[in-house]
């Protein structure tokens, strides 16, 4: 597969311009800034989303997109096919495909678009789809730096320093009124992610929250997604089991998607795993102290200084396992390896910062 020529978008600026990345929270939003980019290098392009059904609300919160389309997973052949002609009757003049899988590199090729770009993370047979791939995007780029190339072939070099979402004035009116009470600083504790190689144990982010919550005399905000609040509810007993006078609100499942970027915004500091809620703080700038078990904080994590991304240090780290490949005593042993106390610092060397 050839790359994509260095003078290629002088010799097409695109017209209707077409992004293919649906999933996950983490990997949209640290694509998001690319619409951004793109209005900003060609002002009057017509700029589409392909999202997963489940984060339209993300991409919503870019006004430089201008189309939403919709892809729903699990739906069915007719449902895919669907959304394939809209896409094709919908005249793209330039499509890039930003996930890399064999779903999206069908997606690519039907928009009958005469410029169909991928990147070299792409697998599954999805690179038959494309007309060229963009250089210097393999596996051993950083994600934000490799969904950044991009816009630098664009020629907008300088990242951003202001986030590339914005939240509706009711959802930051709603979010304030639920935080003005509460003494500063204010420190979101965020227990969940969606795989268990990933999950540092909730009785580990109680603990954290107890020690930062001790040295701050500030509050804890619980976070978590609709269906973690079973695992938000136990985090807030173990909290209040040992400190009931703490001042802890638990927002588990309370939030939306545009609730949750204007929650993350107003925090001093967010404690979490590697996830998409960690992802959305970072270009909220707000900063993370989080945990890397089975991931690689540098491929995997947000870029810049302000944050404190910690790794176990075993030697099956960065991994990407789903499943622990280790047994007996040593299974999971990277969440033993990673101590509160750790973690604690970090959050508390930001904390110090501000």
């Amino acid at each position: 597969m050839r790359l994509l020529a260095d003078d290629f978008w002088e010799q097409h600026p695109p017209r209707r311009l077409l992004f293919i990345k649906p999933s996950a929270l983490g990997d949209v939003v640290q694509a998001l800034p690319l619409a951004r980019a793109a209005k900003e290098r060609w002002p009057d392009v017509t700029i589409g989303w392909v999202i997963a059904a489940g984060l339209r609300r993300v991409v919503q919160l870019s006004p430089w997109i201008d189309e939403i389309y919709e892809f729903h997973r699990g739906a069915g052949l007719w449902s895919f096919l669907k959304l394939c002609r809209e896409l094709r009757s919908r005249d793209f003049d330039s499509v890039i495909d930003l996930q890399g899988l064999l779903r999206t590199g069908v997606m690519t090729l039907s928009t009958g678009s005469a410029n169909r770009i991928g990147l070299q993370t792409s697998r599954e047979g999805s690179s038959w789809a494309y007309h060229a791939m963009v250089d210097q995007t393999s596996r051993q780029i950083p994600a934000h730096a490799r969904y950044w190339k991009m816009a630098e072939a664009w020629g907008v070099s300088t990242r951003y320093t202001t986030p590339s979402i914005v939240v509706p004035q009711s959802d930051q009116q709603l979010v304030e009124s639920w935080l003005e009470s509460l003494p500063r600083p204010l420190i979101g504790i965020q227990p969940g992610t969606r795989w268990v190689t990933k999950s540092w144990p909730v009785e580990s982010f109680a603990q954290v929250a107890m020690e930062l919550a001790e040295q701050t005399q500030g509050s804890l905000i619980i976070l978590g997604a609709p269906d973690e609040t079973q695992l938000t509810g136990k985090c807030s007993e173990l909290i209040g089991s040992v400190n009931p006078q703490v001042k802890m609100i638990d927002l588990g499942g309370k939030s939306s998607l545009p609730q949750l970027a204007s929650l993350l915004s107003r925090l001093n500091v967010l404690v979490c795993n590697d996830s998409g809620p960690m992802h959305l703080a970072a270009e909220m700038q707000t900063p993370v102290t989080a945990v890397f078990t089975c991931t690689d904080p540098v491929q995997s994590g947000p870029p810049g200084s302000i944050h404190q991304l910690i790794s176990t240090k075993l030697p099956c780290r960065a991994g990407y396992h789903k499943h622990c490949p280790m047994t007996g005593d040593n299974h999971l042993a990277c969440f033993r390896d990673v101590t509160v106390q750790q973690v604690a610092s970090a959050a508390m060397k930001i904390l110090s910062s501000h």
